[in-house]
Formats: structure tokens, sequence, C-alpha cells
């Protein structure tokens, strides 16, 4: 069993993005990827915070693919924390009716959150408060204010994540993007921050602090981001692997038809080496994701 807990899949996709070659994956280019990889299921994740540069996608778009192709897609749902009302009268309960009607359909949590607000504002809070109320993890993308790009701002670091994690002891989080991943490693510079650094991973990284200290926190594997950290210093990935195979999750992160992602190699290789157990491979590939969304597989 493999499951892809990062998918952008489209019915009807038409439009590209600034500087994109392609559109976004259709739900068959989407599924003749997973054929191709072996992959079983995939979470779709609808883009719909303003900043994100392409389509906005509604629930029922999502569910539709669902119900078109039976057994193959999860679905998430997404909102913007600066809605359904003005900021200043956002309340939680506003976010959490409708939650809870998305959960009826189906939905097993939020994301991809890519809005361009500081952790701790409060249209975030009222948002993580309602998803933790719910029962919804929230797939995110994280920058810095300096990034002029899509993603939840936080410093170098990650100090208002951490205010985050300790706000909602209850509510997983699932860590997606460079400006995430790059912190596995200590001593990071602004300039790798949000980049995919090279060098070996350095003592003292963020992600593992926070991932020892609050067990909401989780590793979305996804893109180049997530393979980028595992792949810069092979010894430190499987110790990494190792230590947090409870809450570390297969994702890939299409994107284009024209991509080629390689994270499934990459772990089927360093298992047949003997770098990771089956074990945790396992974990990985399918169990951690079917626990945390209690998908009953």
């Amino acid at each position: 069993m493999i499951i892809d807990v990062h998918a952008h899949v489209f019915a009807f996709p038409k439009l590209k993005g600034p500087g994109a070659a392609t559109t976004f994956m259709s739900a068959e280019d989407q599924i003749a990827v997973m054929n191709t990889k072996g992959v079983d299921k995939a979470i779709i994740l609808p883009l719909n915070n303003p900043e994100t540069p392409t389509e906005q996608q509604s629930i029922g778009e999502v569910l539709y693919i669902c119900e078109k192709y039976p057994g193959r897609f999860i679905p998430f749902y997404n909102i913007d924390p600066r809605l359904p009302r003005r900021p200043d009268l956002i309340k939680t309960d506003d976010f959490s009716f409708i939650l809870e009607q998305c959960k009826a359909f189906g939905c097993k949590g939020l994301g991809e959150f890519t809005a361009r607000l500081y952790w701790d504002d409060p249209c975030v809070l009222r948002l993580l408060e309602a998803c933790e109320k719910v029962g919804f993890p929230v797939t995110f993308h994280t920058i810095t204010a300096e990034i002029n790009n899509y993603g939840v701002l936080d410093e170098m670091g990650l100090p208002r994540l951490e205010k985050v994690l300790g706000t909602f002891p209850n509510l997983k989080l699932f860590g997606h993007s460079p400006g995430f991943w790059s912190e596995i490693s200590g001593g990071i510079t602004p300039q790798e921050k949000n980049g995919y650094p090279k060098t070996p991973v350095k003592p003292g990284g963020r992600l593992q602090s926070l991932m020892r200290r609050y067990p909401g926190l989780y590793g979305d594997l996804s893109a180049g981001s997530g393979l980028n950290a595992l792949m810069r210093d092979p010894v430190h990935a499987y110790e990494f692997i190792d230590e947090f195979q409870d809450r570390l999750m297969l994702g890939l992160d299409y994107c284009s038809v024209k991509g080629d992602m390689r994270h499934i190699e990459w772990f089927k290789a360093a298992c047949q080496a003997g770098q990771i157990s089956a074990k945790a491979y396992e974990k990985i590939m399918w169990k951690n994701i079917n626990q945390a969304i209690h998908l009953g597989l």
C-alpha cells in the first residue's frame, strides 16, 4: 500500500500559473502517475488561498473527482482564514460550521494552507482552533516575510509555528515547503531558509527539536523540499527516519505532467539496502497517514 499525502488534482484544469509550462494535473493525469509509481490513493489538497497562483477549486469539484474515481482519492478542504467575514468579526464557530459540513461529506483535513499571514494572526488562530475542534489536520506551506511568495509567515527557527503547536496541542500539523524542511539543519542562513540547501545537515535542527517536543507536528516529505532534506545528507536521513518514523509521510506534490518525483524510488532503494527498516518504510508509505486521518485501512 502507498498513499500520497500531497496531490493537487483538477477535474477540468484550464489555467497555467505565471511561468508554468502546463496546467496542474487532471484526475486522469494523476491516476496515470499513480499507476506508474504504484500509488494506491492520493489526498487532494485544493489551493484556495488567493496568494497561490493557480485556479481556485471548490469542494464540489474535489468531491466530484473522488466520486468519479472511488477508492483512489481522499478529499481535504480549504478555506481562506480571512473568510467568511471581515477579519475583526471572524469567530471560531464561523469556520467550524463549514468544516463540520465538509467532514460529513468525507473530507479528512484542511490544506494546502498557503495564506500569506503570520501564524499568530487572529484569523489564522481562529481557523486552526476550528480545525482542532473538528479534528482536521492541516497541511501547510511556510515561508519568511522577505520572500514575495505564498505561505504562512514565520521567522528563522519557526518561533511562530512553535507558538501554534503549544496553543493547540490536539491539532495535527503536516509540515511542508522549503521554509519548513530547511530547518532540519542547524546553522542555516537566511539564503538557505527558503531554498534547497545541498550541504550536509548540521546538528541543532529546529525540526528535530519541535518534533521531539510537540507530538502533533508531522513531516510531509513531498516535493523537492522534502526529498532534498533526505538526499542532501543520507546518513543523517536514515537516523532522522528511524527517530521520527511514526510521524513522517510519503508525499509527491505533482503540479505538472512534466514532473518526476523520485521519493518512492529513494525509499525503496534505502529499504532494500537495509538503510531503513521495512517497518519504517511501511509507516511512511501509508500506515502513518492511515492512523493520522483515521482511514481504517
